[in-house]
């Protein structure tokens, strides 16, 4: 969008506030990977940490599915096609030895541990328009059930949002993305 203003035909006054315009804009836009982002975000919406309980268990080719469906009515059509939901977890229902008490980290994670035999747990997320989906897989099918230790937490930035490093955010750390977002850990 090009504004053209004939200078004779235009104050000083309104030609300053259309350069002032200009320049903000010129300055918004000029952030590059790295810079600070904004010191909040009206848009971003982050939910408290909750436990999942009840879980869901299905199995699928034989290997037994546990799933957890929270409702977020933030999650909108919107936010599926051009924004991020990020999603934490707190697992503290392991033994401090297979994760770090206080630990939060994105899903999906991976643990691989030693227990009889090499297990690999998997905790992944899934968004549905209002809905999120939490599921976990043992690739022995070693659990019964699910521990209520475990939290989670889940930050919906929205397509319009500008971050400046949107696509960066999956790579963040839980501290680094709650610093950035301005959200409260």
């Amino acid at each position: 969008m090009h504004m053209m203003f004939p200078v004779n035909h235009v104050p000083v006054t309104k030609r300053i506030v259309a350069l002032s315009f200009v320049l903000a804009f010129v300055f918004c836009c000029s952030c590059k990977k790295g810079d600070t982002g904004p010191a909040g975000t009206a848009n971003v919406l982050y939910s408290d940490w909750f436990t999942a309980t009840p879980w869901a268990q299905t199995t699928v080719f034989g290997t037994k599915n546990f799933d957890y469906t929270k409702t977020a009515p933030g999650i909108t059509q919107n936010v599926i096609d051009s924004g991020v939901v990020l999603v934490f977890g707190k697992l503290s229902g392991y033994s401090p030895s297979i994760w770090p008490t206080g630990q939060v980290s994105q899903l999906p994670i991976l643990l691989t541990y030693v227990q009889g035999a090499t297990q690999t747990d998997t905790w992944s997320a899934y968004t549905t328009l209002g809905n999120l989906r939490i599921n976990f897989v043992n690739n022995t099918n070693l659990y019964g059930n699910i521990s209520t230790a475990h939290s989670f937490r889940y930050i919906i930035v929205p397509g319009a949002v500008k971050t400046g490093r949107r696509m960066d955010l999956r790579s963040m750390s839980y501290e680094e993305v709650c610093a950035y977002l301005n959200i409260p850990r």
